[in-house]
């Protein structure tokens, strides 16, 4: 029993220690990381920043399973050491982490329950003519959303389809089509249901803010491109569904894809003005994957992975 107490430990309390400094070495380096981005094509600016946001969860997770490897492989079954208090506590951190992101799934579950029991009931299945399956709501409030994680469902309210022209209907699901395809819904579960520590600090929200305006404006241009009229269309049809959202929206719709009522104004002017000038940021996470598999692979050779575990038992023996 102690031994796999201490594997749990072990495990928690890594994690917990490395994904908080990089959650603040990330906070500290947020200010750098955004003026860089600011300038940036949208679709990159949305790559930058969702691996930054993401990269405390990421390191956490690696290096947690790389030491449960070692321990795994070269703790005895019979050990007798005691876990320490420090250990504990950093345990503690990352038990109180995945509590509190285990809440926010549950609420989300539940409100997707919910939608899955509308759509069964009053939902009706069509297929528009460019062949883009929908689910047709009765509802007055306006909703064009993308609903789901990997079994996506694009929900379309009977208002929309009513008040919007067909070229700005046609906007709309190019719009959230270009969600599904950059698997944006992926990338904002990870940020909001995952045991993150950067998402408790201010730098944390800041950036999940500033990827969903990034992820908007990169399906903007998806669906409407270089070309003046379609730019045009789209704006059009943000302002008319903007309009139509005059009261809160109902306990059943989904975390909206298409329009949030965030940066609505901006995105408007953007897509009249054309674009604004951008430039490209290079990536260097390939890189940084690179690096990642070589460190892993060297620290599991048996010579390394031995003393990563003579460090393990020292910091055991050593921590208060």
């Amino acid at each position: 029993m102690r031994y796999y107490l201490l594997l749990v430990l072990v495990t928690c309390a890594t994690y917990a220690a490395v994904s908080v400094l990089a959650a603040f070495a990330i906070s500290a380096a947020w200010p750098r990381i955004h003026r860089r981005a600011r300038t940036a094509v949208s679709s990159a600016r949305a790559r930058a920043v969702a691996a930054a946001r993401l990269a405390p969860v990421t390191a956490g997770s690696v290096v947690a399973a790389i030491l449960s490897n070692v321990f795994l492989r070269y703790e005895p079954r019979d050990t007798a050491e005691d876990p320490g208090v420090l250990l504990m506590i950093a345990s503690a951190v990352t038990m109180a982490l995945v509590v509190t992101a285990g809440a926010r799934l549950a609420r989300a579950v539940r409100a997707g329950a919910e939608c899955s029991r509308l759509l069964r009931a009053a939902g009706r299945p069509a297929q528009r003519s460019d062949g883009t399956p929908v689910w047709i709501v009765d509802s007055e409030y306006p909703v064009a959303a993308v609903t789901g994680i990997f079994r996506t469902r694009l929900l379309l309210s009977t208002r929309i389809i009513d008040e919007c022209t067909t070229k700005e209907l046609d906007a709309v699901v190019r719009h959230e089509t270009a969600h599904v395809m950059r698997r944006d819904n992926v990338v904002r579960a990870a940020m909001l249901y995952l045991p993150d520590p950067l998402g408790l600090l201010r730098a944390g929200r800041e950036m999940t803010k500033v990827w969903a305006a990034a992820a908007e404006e990169s399906a903007d241009d998806a669906a409407a491109g270089h070309d003046v009229e379609d730019r045009t269309i789209l704006a059009a049809a943000l302002v008319r569904v903007a309009r139509m959202a005059s009261t809160p929206a109902p306990r059943w719709v989904p975390v909206l894809a298409f329009y949030e009522g965030t940066n609505l104004e901006s995105r408007v002017r953007r897509l009249l003005d054309h674009g604004r000038a951008a430039h490209a940021v290079r990536s260097h996470a390939a890189i940084v994957l690179l690096v990642a598999v070589a460190v892993c692979t060297v620290i599991l050779t048996d010579t390394l992975a031995r003393q990563v575990h003579a460090w393990m038992e020292l910091s055991v023996r050593l921590l208060p």
